[in-house]
């Protein structure tokens, strides 16, 4: 009959006790690995929430496409609805497209008294939110009659409106700029301007197709803005864009603007980064791996006589080797769980004291460095303990 599950724990808690430095030692090094490696983990994902961070202040991750013949911007050529078609029916990371253009004959916009200089003004599509992923804070998006029509509306962002109408209702107010009047219909949110883009004093959008009776050379800065689904498709999404209008435009070079370039160097960067500090992990978790395969070795024959004479009283073989390898897990996990407790307090004191970062303790980062510990802790144990199983009874207890 095999030994009960808690005489079994009873048994490694007395046996782990009889010698607490090298138990303690064990421990050390299982601490210093999990350490390292939870701490890999921790600074990932603080890089990786700066990431999130800085492209929830943008809009959504697009490329903006446009022709360029001889080293200089093509006037006569620009994206028809044919190229959208083409670029939607051969590249599926496509999320959505708008047209779109500055309107560069918007220079300020003013409100009574209140005037905006430097105002960023652009013509879009009605598929512009569902392609920057902006919200409506007030009133509404444009409508179909807007387009169709060539309605004299706006929607302006959060800092123009602060501008403008200080703290008061912008909705179905009049602005203007230059000899156009327009209405204000929405209030949207305020994001970080492209890459290209000096310092604005605001932004504000109107229907393409209004924009093109107030705007002579509307189309000479007429582009497209493609939004990806995610940050990391963005470089495979560059490249076929410019493959597929390639081809429909031989005769201009097709380049390309997008709004996440410096984003895709620090997220290069901080995988690099990360991947050299999970190496490191790794390395301090083996050499812990190898400190508890070394010390259960000597415990094992340090204790042969012991063990001959508990398989002589009929402990199996299971009950000898179970006893081994719970000793190792019972390590790794009291030296894991000190390593994450001392990993999440020293995160939390330095991005809350030192350097300021968006820090939460993860519970699948404690998993899987409680994981990692203990998968070291046994798989270093086994063949150890597998050798206690395989000891010679008779020759045991006659030897000294």
């Amino acid at each position: 009959m095999g030994i009960s599950g808690i005489d079994l724990l009873t048994q490694t808690v007395r046996a782990l006790s009889a010698n607490p430095v090298r138990s303690g030692l064990t421990m050390l090094g299982v601490f210093m690995g999990v350490g390292a490696l939870n701490a890999t983990l921790n600074i990932s994902a603080i890089a990786d929430a700066k990431i999130q961070s800085k492209l929830a202040e943008r809009d959504r991750p697009y490329v903006s496409p446009y022709l360029n013949s001889q080293g200089e911007f093509s006037a006569e050529m620009t994206f028809t609805s044919d190229d959208e078609m083409v670029l939607k029916q051969n590249i599926s990371l496509i999320r959505s497209m708008s047209s779109v253009s500055r309107v560069s004959s918007i220079q300020f916009v003013q409100h009574q008294g209140n005037k905006a200089d430097e105002v960023e003004a652009v013509g879009i599509s009605p598929t512009y939110l569902v392609t920057t992923g902006r919200k409506i804070l007030q009133g509404r998006f444009f409508k179909p009659v807007d387009f169709a029509q060539y309605q004299p509306v706006a929607i302006i962002d959060r800092t123009l409106a602060s501008t403008l109408f200080q703290g008061k209702s912008a909705l179905n107010q009049a602005i203007y700029t230059d000899n156009t009047r327009m209405t204000v219909v929405g209030v949207i949110e305020s994001k970080a301007p492209g890459q290209d883009m000096g310092k604005t004093s605001g932004q504000l959008w109107v229907p393409l197709s209004f924009a093109s009776t107030i705007s002579s050379d509307l189309n000479h800065s007429r582009t497209l803005q493609i939004s990806a689904y995610r940050l990391e498709d963005m470089p495979i999404l560059k490249e076929k864009v410019k493959q597929v209008l390639s081809q429909r435009h031989p005769q201009a070079t097709v380049e390309t603007s997008d709004n996440t370039a410096d984003l895709l160097v620090e997220q290069d960067l901080q995988r690099t980064a990360s991947r050299a500090l999970a190496g490191v992990g790794l390395i301090a978790l083996s050499i812990g791996g190898v400190g508890i395969a070394n010390i259960t070795v000597a415990s094992v024959l340090e204790r042969i006589k012991e063990i001959s004479i508990r398989r002589a009283l009929g402990a199996t073989q299971w009950d000898v080797m179970s006893q081994f390898i719970l000793e190792a897990a019972l390590l790794s996990v009291v030296g894991g769980s000190l390593a994450i407790i001392c990993v999440h307090g020293l995160t939390q004191t330095v991005t809350t004291v030192f350097v300021q970062g968006p820090y939460r303790f993860s519970v699948q980062n404690a998993v899987l460095s409680m994981v990692a510990a203990i998968v070291t802790g046994v798989g270093s144990s086994f063949l150890p303990a597998l050798r206690a199983t395989k000891v010679d009874i008779i020759e045991a207890l006659h030897s000294n």
